[in-house]
């Protein structure tokens, strides 16, 4: 589901690929990591490691640590993680000073809880048009296309 997202939102960006469960070699031996984006912007190739958890408790900052650790050793450009849970104070923290973006996966669309530039945290929502249904189960499924309760919530409100 996160190969899809991100497959869609970087359709913009020149040499776009996106793969599931790409080994990322670096100097301190291999990395098995659950997403792994390539692209071409400014003239340069960018590498961006993505993580994805499907917890049932708030993500913790070492599971953040991590993915920082994983984003130097191969001198990638940016990490990501998803996550269907919330995520912790000091995750959220550590996230925003080493440049992580975090992404909650929520029922009413992901949330980018940080996207770190300037350390910036947030709730945003840059793709409403993407939503995810989690079950009792705990599958995950999404579909695409405007959410009506936001849509006539948007033009009640606009006048």
């Amino acid at each position: 589901m996160v190969v899809d997202f991100l497959s869609d939102l970087g359709r913009p960006l020149e040499s776009f690929t996106v793969r599931h469960q790409q080994p990322v070699v670096s100097p301190d031996g291999t990395y098995d990591i659950d997403a792994v984006a390539v692209f071409e912007a400014l003239g340069a190739k960018f590498l961006v490691l993505v993580e994805c958890k499907h917890h049932k408790n708030p993500i913790k900052r070492e599971l953040v640590q991590v993915l920082a650790d994983k984003v130097s050793s191969t001198r990638a450009q940016k990490g990501m993680l998803f996550s269907t849970a919330p995520f912790q104070r000091g995750a959220l923290e550590f996230a925003a000073a080493r440049g992580i973006a975090l992404v909650h996966f929520t029922e009413g669309g992901p949330i980018f809880e940080t996207k770190s530039l300037g350390g910036s945290r947030g709730p945003t929502r840059p793709y409403d048009a993407y939503w995810v249904t989690i079950s009792t189960t705990g599958a995950m499924s999404y579909r695409f296309g405007a959410c009506d309760e936001l849509t006539s919530a948007i033009f009640s409100h606009a006048g």
